[in-house]
């Protein structure tokens, strides 16, 4: 089993045994399903409770299986690698998948780096929230003022941020020089850079590389948005793509956007799907912008080898006049 991950067996154990529950369905984010068949086995050794995996999506806390759990009428739904966002009457044991390994030496990896940052804004996602207060006190010991902002309804651990979500950071204080995520790769920097407008440090927990958000990744990105919304001016048939997911259902939203383009004599029509793919939209031969009221990172990011531009919930409201460009971008750009 790996050692990477805390897969928190007695928690497990003990939610399986309290409800007595007979059989659960397991859901798991891509990157825990290589110990699928581990997790099971060691599970059943001490509990001969019937186990299913769910095969779809596992995108975050808001693609919840429970639609799959009910048509299985499971007991218990075990969900991996987030925490509560969707609200539901379902049974539902949400684990963390918590990472372990020493962070505390990113400290003296970090501060070179750092310029002449005198105040930061520390986050990360779920699996280090438990170790950012350690982190903090270090880098405050050294002289850098560490803030971690409190946690709410849909990121529910202090300094802890979602891909489409950064709530965590609203309150953020106008001196705060930059802003220092840890973890990989730049999905959540660039959401962090485009919805605070603050400058981004990487600092990697797994090689120790610290680095800083190129700004010419930034300006692409600012480049494609505005070239997106540049033809979605001018569209006059829009697909508004509506998610059966639990936590990026927008219907309401939805329904308001599309009266709204009804009065601007634009045609448009939802679309209600569980999963967005180039295919499936490409079909829709007659549109000529999508309206994403999904997750705002579908949009934002694209998905490879769609034909028209999908924009957002926000964009659409620059599109229609509501909202202007420089009002949005680098202050919480991405919104449901």
């Amino acid at each position: 089993m790996a050692r990477l991950y805390d897969f928190e067996f007695d928690r497990v154990i003990a939610e399986i045994n309290e409800r007595r529950a007979k059989k659960v369905l397991i859901q798991l984010p891509d990157g825990l399903r290589p110990y699928a068949f581990q997790l099971a086995e060691k599970i059943q050794k001490i509990n001969q409770v019937n186990i299913i995996f769910s095969g779809d999506s596992c995108y975050g806390a808001c693609d919840l299986a429970i639609r799959q759990a009910k048509e299985l009428n499971v007991d218990l739904l075990i969900h991996y690698g987030h925490s509560l966002m969707v609200k539901t009457d379902f049974p539902v044991l949400y684990l963390n998948a918590k990472i372990n390994i020493p962070i505390i030496e990113l400290v003296e990896e970090i501060i070179p780096k750092l310029s002449e940052w005198k105040i930061i804004s520390l986050v990360t996602t779920i699996q280090h929230t438990h170790q950012l207060k350690d982190l903090a006190n270090s880098l405050n010991m050294k002289g850098i003022k560490t803030i971690i902002g409190k946690g709410n309804n849909t990121t529910i651990f202090d300094g802890q941020i979602l891909g489409c979500n950064f709530f965590v950071l609203n309150d953020l204080p106008e001196e705060v020089d930059g802003i220092v995520y840890i973890g990989g790769g730049n999905f959540h920097p660039l959401g962090l850079s485009i919805s605070t407008g603050k400058p981004v440090l990487i600092a990697n927990p797994y090689n120790l590389k610290i680095s800083l958000l190129n700004e010419s990744d930034v300006m692409l990105l600012a480049k494609k948005r505005m070239a997106a919304l540049t033809i979605s001016k001018n569209a006059k048939k829009i697909g508004i793509l509506v998610s059966s997911k639990p936590g990026q259902n927008s219907l309401i939203i939805a329904e308001e956007m599309m009266d709204k383009l009804t009065k601007k004599g634009i045609t448009s029509f939802l679309i209600y799907l569980d999963e967005i793919k180039a295919e499936t939209l490409n079909n829709f031969s007659e549109v000529d912008a999508f309206l994403d009221t999904a997750c705002p990172r579908i949009a934002i990011d694209g998905i490879m080898g769609v034909e028209k531009p999908i924009i957002t919930i926000q964009e659409m409201r620059i599109v229609l006049g509501e909202l202007k460009w420089a009002e949005v971008w680098g202050r919480n750009y991405i919104s449901f």
